[in-house]
């Protein structure tokens, strides 16, 4: 799933309570025919959809399937914006705060808890939609509920993978890896490429969902718990830590970022070859494949698990139109839409779209890397098996921030890392 081209951090735009709107971009012109959400003769209604920039590519695809929604829906015009990534978040908060949000609300899992109160509960209108959960990824649908209720419904299922060049691997020596090999065998791996090139085999990175999926296969440590309480000090988190900080530090296997600012260092280095692993988002299986200038491999990741996130559609709470809203989002992650954007290279949240993707991503990359089809298929059902949801916090943003500024100096090895997690803990906790 592309949850956005290069996720880089997924810190979010939270910390600053959201205000909730007394009303949502959203218009109403003439009656027409047909049944509205009152009961009444159904409006012309006009929808916002804020949804952040796809590229040129995506955009115009998405555009597409709010034109869809008017050809099924002829009262409903679904009017499509695109700010980009980096400014998204920002200006949906100006929007809540303006009483200008719009109806249709584009949200990733990450950011969930800062923006579920001004979120509609989706729970009641699918009841009464013809929704069936049994033909999602329950990971996609689970992924997009906060306090056991649905806020959005899912256009595709992130989890987290292990890359590798395949080509270091060969020269080196080394095996491919397979899905559910071990940490053993990673840090082998390691240092005999490591040993045999003279550089660093592992790209580290401060992005939370790479670096906190790998933490959780180690030993299934996890950050935030089911209340939302950022858990930085527990055991499991601080063993977990102290292996992965001691990649660079002790055994002398990873690259560690340049500086706090670099945060998506290792996934990054990856691509430019100046690595032969990293962890990063299965939404990339395509773009890192086709961008690396050499063979590109892909499986779980060392040990046992990962975290899933993905992003999905929602109702903004004081929209005037929810259930045209939630028609437009049904055919916007509706089995046709799901088919369009799974051969577009985006994997699906629905199970039966899943076959398009694959075939897609055959026809695109198999003739360059022979069999990397597969090899996506097996890493990414591996990993999406078993996927946990990450959990955030409400502050997930300043304890980004304060991650990558602290969690720096415990790779350089000049701050021990029990002391490096309390310090974050105590800031942003």
């Amino acid at each position: 799933m592309k949850l956005i081209t290069k996720l880089g951090t997924l810190a979010i735009a939270a910390g600053l309570a959201v205000p909730l709107a007394t009303g949502c971009a959203s218009t109403a012109t003439t009656p027409a025919p047909g049944g509205a959400s009152s009961g009444a003769a159904a409006q012309n209604v006009t929808l916002d959809w804020g949804f952040w920039n796809q590229g040129e590519a995506g955009n115009k695809m998405w555009q597409g399937l709010a034109d869809e929604v008017n050809k099924q829906h002829p009262n409903i015009t679904v009017k499509l914006t695109s700010p980009p990534f980096a400014d998204y978040f920002t200006k949906l908060q100006s929007q809540l705060a303006a009483n200008e949000a719009p109806c249709i609300m584009s949200m990733q899992s990450l950011r969930l808890p800062a923006f579920a109160q001004a979120m509609e509960p989706m729970d009641e209108l699918l009841k009464t939609s013809g929704f069936n959960a049994s033909e999602w990824n329950p990971a996609a649908i689970k992924a997009l509920q906060n306090n056991g209720k649905q806020y959005a419904l899912p256009y595709g299922i992130s989890t987290v993978v292990l890359y590798y060049n395949k080509d270091a691997f060969k020269d080196a020596g080394v095996a491919e890896p397979k899905p559910g090999w071990t940490v053993a065998e990673f840090e082998a791996a390691a240092r005999t490429i490591t040993e045999k090139t003279g550089k660093p085999a592992f790209g580290q990175s401060f992005s939370d969902l790479h670096m906190f999926s790998t933490l959780y296969a180690y030993n299934q440590a996890r950050p935030v718990d089911e209340s939302g309480k950022l858990t930085l000090t527990e055991g499991k988190m601080v063993d977990a830590f102290t292996w992965y900080t001691g990649l660079a530090t002790a055994k002398k296997v990873s690259l560690v970022p340049a500086s706090a600012s670099d945060i998506p260092w290792g996934e990054q280095q990856f691509v430019a070859g100046n690595v032969a692993m990293a962890s990063d988002g299965s939404w990339n299986i395509s773009s890192n494949a086709t961008q690396a200038k050499f063979n590109v491999g892909v499986t779980t990741l060392p040990g046992k698990g990962t975290f899933s996130a993905n992003s999905g559609f929602g109702i903004s709470k004081n929209c005037k139109y929810k259930k045209e809203a939630l028609q437009a989002i049904q055919v916007i992650t509706g089995a046709k839409a799901q088919e369009t954007a799974a051969a577009a290279g985006t994997f699906p949240a629905r199970t039966a779209a899943s076959k398009t993707f694959y075939d897609g991503l055959a026809t695109k990359l198999d003739s360059k890397t022979p069999g990397y089809s597969a090899q996506a298929k097996a890493a990414i059902e591996g990993s999406s098996g078993d996927a946990l949801p990450f959990l955030s916090t409400t502050k997930w943003d300043q304890t980004t921030k304060t991650i990558a500024r602290e969690f720096i100096l415990a790779y350089t090895g000049s701050q021990d890392p029990k002391k490096t997690l309390e310090n974050v803990q105590q800031t942003a906790g």
